[in-house]
């Protein structure tokens, strides 16, 4: 064959030496391309360093490569105001402002916890510390943005209870049908009817709470409906009353129910029961929740026993023991119930066997004779505070808690909780009541001052190196929680039943001793942890002020709860963002640093003012244009205008 044609034929030939060198550019230049495009999103991403994502937004703020700090301070801002001026509720027509706080004399327990600190911390975490996969989650971030809601979190209780007080007359409830039972003495023959129950209009308290978290989640103040529905009693056709007074007038005639344990006797009589009875589900008797707690309640005084361990107490750097302890007893209620709904089921002819009351027992952790074995000799930290100025029932109720912890022991492993230790709170476990405000009303409330009681806990756990599981500031910025080091606020713990509280973990492998001291001359407390050291030193910096944040104007509110024209004031409450470090060296060397940040909201001063009739809604005059503010330095708070 001709060479020449076999040259034609062979174009691979002319590739290798032409072509191959163009495909090697174009590869070069794709990779060149690539590089300045990685290099470019690497430049790009670094600029997102310590700020948020891009596109992220947070209750249709777009906060994207916003610094962290900048967003919490808008968003806070806005939170601040909801708290400070309430959500109006709307019920049949009548509005009424809802107050979202209590007020008292040394601080606020709000109603509604707002999670913005744990929503930033959260995006944040798209950041990664490798800066190519983190140039990587930016760029992802970009293409599929993230919008979020501040997650809240309401306590339904107590703002159900403000909203019954703000609309005491509009809800009524449905009366359902009733025995009416009388006995002839004389002739000991029962005399059974049954009285027809009323209809009510109800609040949907479901639907209120689920429109009222939808609007704070997306930090919306605009007004909330609270619905009344009409709810109708259950009837009885003739056949149904007949059978229900027989089943009634069986559960009479086998009266008397004993009771029996160990040796302890109680008779539930037929005229206990004549006040319990009434119409339940599917033509059952059922027992009112109100007598019948009532009744067990005189067999839980005489069998209830709350478990309490050995107590301890220091004697000239000697621990030494001084309260026995005892063995827990609590009846079971359930059970009780459903033995007495099951013997008024049918009639007996023979005597009814006793029903046997069954207790559940709890063993002390700690037996007096357990306390020499527990190796308690050293002081693991001492926490401190004042308390100098407070009024007779907080200085009270300091002194009611200090005594319930005084001497407790805490076992390895335990996670204590402040709220668990110091209740109930109650007259009858030594609290005194103090005057707060919720929205127009004055009322008095049981156990003040514990929150001094939780910030002398959160600096002694500190100082004994501890873990910290649950703590939240106050607040405000009240001058009994201030440091000791350098008068800032900042290393406080408020606790308010059922929340907020606070918890710490005893992680050592021994027991720890609370010893709580009220040092009555000098207004101060001081609480001191023992144990037996492992090597490990806590301690926490003296708190530092990022910014302090002024108040508003005074605030007027009228109240039915004065005489008219008589005034009551709380003093104004500076704003202010504190934080501090917390370290725990370890008998290794190792450190572990927290650090803890805290915001006070500010609060203008609020008076209340008496009124014989509440002022109807008019409608605001038309804004009258203001000078600019004059910006000024706000210097720290020596003490709020309510403790002067």
């Amino acid at each position: 064959m001709d060479q020449n044609l076999l040259n034609e034929k062979t174009p691979l030939s002319n590739f290798s030496s032409g072509g191959f060198w163009m495909v090697k550019v174009l590869l070069l230049a794709s990779l060149a391309g690539l590089i300045i495009f990685c290099t470019g999103v690497y430049v790009w991403a670094q600029a997102y360093e310590g700020r948020l994502p891009p596109r992220t937004q947070i209750d249709g703020l777009a906060v994207g490569g916003m610094d962290p700090e900048d967003v919490r301070e808008i968003l806070q801002e806005q939170i601040d105001a909801i708290l400070t001026d309430g959500i109006t509720v709307v019920v049949d027509g009548q509005e009424r402002t809802l107050s979202l706080y209590t007020f008292s004399s040394e601080d606020l327990s709000e109603d509604v916890d707002f999670a913005l600190q744990e929503t930033i911390d959260l995006l944040m975490q798209e950041h990664k510390e490798n800066t190519v996969t983190d140039a990587t989650a930016m760029l992802f971030s970009l293409i599929s943005p993230k919008a979020v809601m501040i997650p809240v979190t309401l306590q339904k209780d107590r703002i159900q209870t403000n909203i019954l007080a703000l609309f005491p007359d509009v809800e009524v409830r449905t009366q359902n049908a009733a025995f009416t039972i009388s006995r002839n003495t004389q002739n000991d023959v029962w005399s059974i009817g049954i009285v027809d129950g009323s209809a009510g209009k109800e609040f949907q308290w479901e639907s209120f709470f689920t429109t009222l978290t939808q609007h704070l989640t997306k930090l919306d103040p605009q007004s909330v409906e609270l619905r009344l529905v009409d709810n109708a009693p259950k009837t009885f056709s003739e056949e149904e009353t007949r059978d229900l007074i027989s089943k009634v007038a069986t559960a009479l005639q086998t009266a008397p129910y004993e009771i029996v344990y160990e040796d302890q006797v109680w008779n539930l009589t037929g005229d206990d029961l004549a006040l319990m009875l009434a119409p339940g589900d599917d033509l059952r008797l059922t027992l009112l929740e109100e007598p019948l707690n009532a009744w067990v309640a005189t067999l839980a005084e005489d069998v209830n026993q709350i478990p309490r361990d050995a107590r301890l107490k220091v004697e000239n750097g000697r621990v030494v023991d001084f309260v026995e302890s005892l063995e827990g007893r609590t009846i079971d209620e359930k059970q009780l119930k459903e033995d007495l709904f099951a013997l008024m089921a049918v009639a007996q002819e023979e005597p009814l066997e006793p029903i046997q009351l069954i207790v559940d027992v709890t063993l002390p952790t700690i037996t007096t004779g357990d306390v020499n074995d527990l190796g308690i000799d050293e002081v693991l930290g001492v926490g401190t505070s004042s308390y100098k100025g407070s009024p007779t029932n907080r200085r009270g109720n300091i002194q009611n808690g200090v005594n319930l912890l005084n001497g407790l022991l805490i076992p390895p492993g335990e996670t204590f909780s402040l709220l668990a230790a110091l209740s109930p709170f109650t007259y009858e476990n030594g609290y005194l009541p103090e005057l707060v405000i919720k929205g127009d009303k004055i009322t008095p409330e049981v156990g003040g001052g514990l929150c001094q009681i939780g910030t002398t806990t959160f600096r002694a756990t500190m100082n004994s190196g501890l873990p910290v599981i649950a703590r939240q500031n106050h607040s405000l910025v009240v001058s009994y929680y201030n440091d000791p080091s350098n008068g800032n606020p900042g290393t406080d713990a408020t606790i308010y039943e059922p929340a907020p509280d606070y918890k710490f973990q005893n992680d050592t492998a021994h027991y720890v001793l609370f010893q709580a001291e009220n040092l009555t001359n000098t207004q101060e407390l001081r609480f001191t942890f023992w144990g037996t050291r492992d090597g490990r030193e806590g301690s926490y910096t003296p708190p530092v002020v990022s910014r302090w944040i002024p108040v508003g104007e005074t605030v007027y509110t009228e109240t039915l709860d004065l005489e008219p024209g008589v005034e009551q004031c709380q003093g104004s409450h500076i704003g202010a963002d504190a934080s501090f470090v917390y370290t725990v060296v370890n008998a290794q060397g190792e450190t572990v640093e927290t650090m803890f940040e805290s915001h006070y909201r500010p609060l203008p001063r609020i008076c209340l003012i008496g009124v014989e009739e509440l002022t109807a809604e008019v409608e605001e005059e038309p804004p009258i244009e203001e000078k600019p503010p004059t910006t000024q330095e706000v210097p720290p708070p020596e003490a709020s205008e309510s403790e002067e």
